[in-house]
């Protein structure tokens, strides 16, 4: 009979049970969820491993602390502000290839540590473009910071291939102040208004003429221009919403409250203020996303929604994991954004006593689910953009990196000049000199002659060595018989430029960054131009490559003869999300590493297929585990097993199986465990199926 029931048990196959999300709080012994991940998603309600991405560009002046995005006639104009300017990159709109950083200059902005961006982008009819508004908030550390700076605006498209920024000020309309905009909270576009809010619940919009042709951006003066004090916390953000028979409508957050603003259009003021709740928080200005109409925000102790009215946003698996972790002295870092592909509300946040951006939680608003990304190195990311006509989502990175060349020594100049006098004709490229010259004849020298062009240079000897004879030049000419000089001479350099021996002109093509020392701190500098030159006074050197910077901006540094020089990619890098499987950056393409971790299972706490009231006092022992996986590469399975809830963790494993395993045999026994499965292969891949497990009552000790 025991050797039947023995038996029996061997024929029990159990299919492994953990509901969807990853559950952070609490035990892991009382979840029924996956209760461990590290960049894994649920999609149908199944663990998936998260996308890859790739570096598209560095940003090399500072992290970046806000973006946005257009695209137009094919082209994707991506505008990236940090803590001392804005830069402006391009790219496809398919692929994530383009150039940049391009600088653009900034009118009454000062540079702070402390600013963080908001944007957004309005068309100007009277003006014909597309204009950005910018607004640089001295608001990184301090939520509630007073102090006011301009809101900028620039065309989108560039003028002369360079994009440059003003002050959008009260120079238009009837009775213009010739003001600037200048507030302490941000800047949206309610089309076709221009809103600014800030400190006081100050909210004021400009006025839009009824005649399409004569509206205009700066015209804050007119009729249906307003100011008002809607509460008494500081207004942080700003966003548009469908507002029915009153449009266009807003809804406005402060660090006390929700108002929505409607445009009515009946009578002066022609806006309407409505508060939507009184006693609600945000966590930080960048912390508010809209997905599908519906938006989601961060407060100070829970998250909140909006779709009609303000609710609770329900969280059981890591509102405690979020808060009690959260760097609150970093709270302004945290901001939010949405991947619509996978229906995914990101928080990303600063964790325990970082300072900047090395987590995110997740909420999936189709299944209404939450998981997280573990610290994945993915989620070291200080701003970003959704989806657009650009299919993948940009996040921009808060992790220095640089990529050093190997090493050039700067020299003198080469010493020495020569020149000669001689008699020549010029055919083509071909000079012929006859008789006997005064001095020696060189290449490199430059020739000049009556009917001789400008610039003309010798760049080979022909018959010529030194004499009569022939000797290619630069200039194709005709020239009859005359008297020619020949000089030879290098330039000096001045404060901007230095020698490198050989043609270094590859290496320091113009627009490359180097630097004179391996260190983040080391001042970059940029080349302007590049010229190399072969001729007798540089011949023993291969030749001597003078590189010139785009300033004088060396400041105390003495570049001298011996000084190491190295080109860099560095900075911080902007990726494109969702995009394979693998990281591809400064080191080529590597593998993702990517897990999830079961729930608890057990004889004591139920069976592999969930749990149940009573159980039975016994050591589970795994016999066999059947992966069931669409899968890319091999993974490893781990079992990770305790004798009590809070007992000592043991680690049986890793177990490695391919894509085409059908199981995996094993002789494992705790009275406590879970599965860990992980995928760590460039271009691994994996979507959990209905994994089976043949499992049996083991030794009754604990």
């Amino acid at each position: 009979m025991a050797d039947q029931q023995q038996n029996n048990q061997y024929d029990q196959i159990y299919t492994l049970v953990s509901k969807a999300g990853i559950k952070r709080d609490g035990t892991s012994f009382e979840s029924e969820d996956f209760n461990d991940g590290v960049w894994c998603r649920f999609q149908r309600l199944v663990p998936k491993k998260m996308g890859g991405y790739r570096q598209m560009f560095k940003e090399p002046n500072g992290i970046p602390r806000g973006l946005i995005i257009n695209a137009y006639n094919g082209v994707n104009y991506m505008f990236l502000g940090y803590n001392n300017g804005l830069d402006v990159f391009t790219t496809g709109t398919s692929l994530g290839q383009g150039s940049g950083p391009y600088a653009a200059p900034l009118s009454n902005f000062t540079p702070d540590s402390r600013n963080l961006w908001q944007f957004d982008m309005q068309y100007s009819p009277s003006g014909g473009n597309l204009k950005v508004l910018a607004h640089p908030g001295v608001n990184l550390i301090n939520i509630d910071n007073s102090i006011k700076s301009p809101v900028l605006v620039g065309n989108m498209l560039p003028t002369a291939g360079a994009w440059s920024f003003s002050e959008l000020a009260d120079t238009g309309g009837q009775n213009p102040t010739n003001q600037p905009i200048s507030v302490d909270g941000g800047v949206c576009v309610l089309y076709p208004f221009i809103f600014v809010y800030g400190s006081n619940g100050y909210i004021a919009n400009n006025n839009v003429d009824s005649t399409y042709a004569n509206q205009v951006l700066t015209d804050w003066n007119g009729p249906l221009a307003n100011q008002v004090n809607m509460s008494a916390g500081k207004i942080v953000k700003g966003m548009p919403i469908r507002g029915g028979s009153y449009a266009p409508s807003g809804l406005f957050w402060a660090t006390d409250s929700l108002i929505r603003v409607s445009f009515t259009g009946s009578a002066s003021p022609y806006w309407r203020y409505d508060i939507l709740s009184s006693q609600t928080s945000i966590l930080s200005s960048n912390s508010v996303v809209e997905m599908d109409g519906t938006f989601f925000w961060a407060g100070t102790d829970r998250f909140y929604l909006y779709n009609g009215s303000v609710q609770v946003l329900p969280n059981d698996k890591n509102i405690n994991w979020f808060y009690d972790n959260l760097n609150f002295q970093q709270r302004q870092k945290v901001w939010a954004t949405k991947v619509p592909r996978f229906n995914e509300i990101w928080f990303f946040y600063p964790r325990g006593t970082a300072t900047e951006c090395n987590d995110a939680i997740i909420y999936n608003v189709k299944d209404r689910i939450w998981y997280d990304a573990g610290q994945a190195i993915g989620a070291q990311r200080s701003c970003g953009y959704t989806t657009e006509v650009f299919p993948s989502p940009i996040w921009c990175g808060n992790t220095y990196s640089a990529v050093y060349s190997p090493v050039q020594t700067v020299i003198a100049k080469p010493a020495g000049s020569n020149s000669a006098t001689f008699t020549a004709s010029i055919s083509g490229t071909t000079m012929t000199v006859t008789g006997t010259p005064t001095g020696t004849i060189l290449v490199g020298m430059v020739v000049t002659g009556t009917g001789v062009t400008s610039g003309t240079t010798i760049l080979s000897r022909g018959t010529g060595t030194g004499g009569a004879g022939t000797y290619i030049v630069s200039a194709s000419q005709t020239v009859a018989s005359t008297s020619m000089s020949g000089s030879l001479t290098l330039p000096t350099t001045n404060a901007n430029q230095f020698y490198v021996a050989g043609d270094q002109t590859a290496t320091f093509d113009p627009g490359t960054r180097f630097v004179f020392f391996k260190s983040d701190t080391s001042p970059v500098y940029t080349v302007a131009s590049v010229a190399y030159y072969f001729n007798s006074l540089t011949e023993s050197l291969g030749g001597v490559t003078l590189v010139t910077a785009t300033s004088s901006n060396f400041g105390t540094l003495t570049v001298l003869p011996g000084q190491s020089v190295f080109t860099t990619n560095n900075g911080y890098s902007v990726w494109q999300q969702e995009f394979g499987q693998n990281v591809i950056g400064d080191n080529g393409e590597e593998a993702i590493y990517s897990s999830i971790t079961t729930c608890d299972i057990s004889w004591v706490g139920g069976s592999p297929s969930g749990d149940t009231p009573v159980g039975i006092n016994r050591r589970i022992h795994l016999r066999r585990v059947e992966p069931d996986f669409v899968q890319s590469g091999n993974m490893d399975m781990s079992v990770i097993g305790r004798k009590f809830a809070r007992g000592d963790v043991e680690v049986s494993g890793p177990y490695t199986f391919g894509p085409n395993d059908g199981k995996i045999d094993l002789r494992v026994e705790y009275r406590e465990a879970k599965l860990l499965f992980e995928s760590n292969t460039i271009d691994g891949n994996f979507e959990m199926g209905r994994v089976l497990i043949t499992a049996e009552t083991g030794d009754q000790r604990p």
